[in-house]
């Protein structure tokens, strides 16, 4: 694994590699110097096939991005399933789609296990440090738009990512429970918006963990399933 700073880059070479990620662009637009803030606290994570990046259990900062490649995800399970399991790859995430981002929300360790694909030889991953986000009161460094964005951005992620699941299984008794947490109509552009979207993110991001846990059970995966294309990027 060869891990460099995104900031140690040519300035015009990362501004391109980043103009496909909704939360750099939207940041970018709306401020120039916290987009830097973000290039300074973040990472390129080269990895070699087969290579792991992410393990379930562990606990650590980072928020992630696939630029280029493809990652595996696969979850611990325990008992007569992990025999059934053996080494099924329940997720498949390709570039441009954002992972870890449960842990960060929930402040609990990963509860999957990421790797490069083997097939793939050039796997290149952008590592966000998601301390940044955390703490709302906190803007010495990223100010009030800039949380905004991240948060709205990750409401958005969320919902669409709960909404694929609800297609798939739409009689499961967690089908529709995304649609009960309540949509934030108040004030825009404001601290209270920001707590709004934080309390949704964290309520959504539960939400999935609980969907992610019974496809990690094995209760909703059978052999005739094809779940590849539908898991991408669930697990985190």
């Amino acid at each position: 694994m060869e891990i460099k700073p995104l900031i140690d880059y040519p300035r015009d070479a990362v501004d391109r590699l980043l103009n496909v990620i909704h939360l750099f662009r939207d940041i970018r637009a709306s401020n120039e110097w916290q987009y830097t803030v973000l290039l300074k606290r973040s990472r390129l994570v080269s990895l070699q096939p087969g290579e792991q990046l992410l393990r379930a259990g562990e606990v650590d900062q980072w928020l992630y991005f696939l630029l280029r490649g493809e990652l595996l995800v696969h979850v611990d399970t325990a008992g007569k399933m992990a025999e059934m399991a053996g080494e099924r790859t329940l997720a498949v995430i390709r570039p441009g789609e954002l992972f870890g981002d449960l842990s960060m929300l929930l402040s609990e360790p990963r509860s999957a296990n990421v790797l490069a694909s083997p097939h793939s030889r050039d796997t290149q991953v952008l590592g966000l440090d998601c301390t940044l986000f955390g703490d709302l009161d906190d803007l010495s460094l990223l100010q009030l738009p800039a949380k905004l964005i991240f948060y709205r951005n990750m409401v958005h992620s969320l919902r669409w990512k709960l909404e694929v699941y609800r297609s798939k299984y739409p009689g499961h008794q967690l089908a529709d429970s995304h649609r009960k947490l309540k949509l934030y109509t108040g004030p825009k552009h404001c601290r209270q918006e920001l707590v709004a979207l934080a309390e949704q993110a964290r309520g959504l991001a539960r939400i999935l963990l609980d969907w992610n846990a019974e496809f990690g059970s094995g209760e909703l995966i059978d052999g005739e399933s094809d779940m590849q294309g539908f898991l991408e990027s669930m697990l985190s």
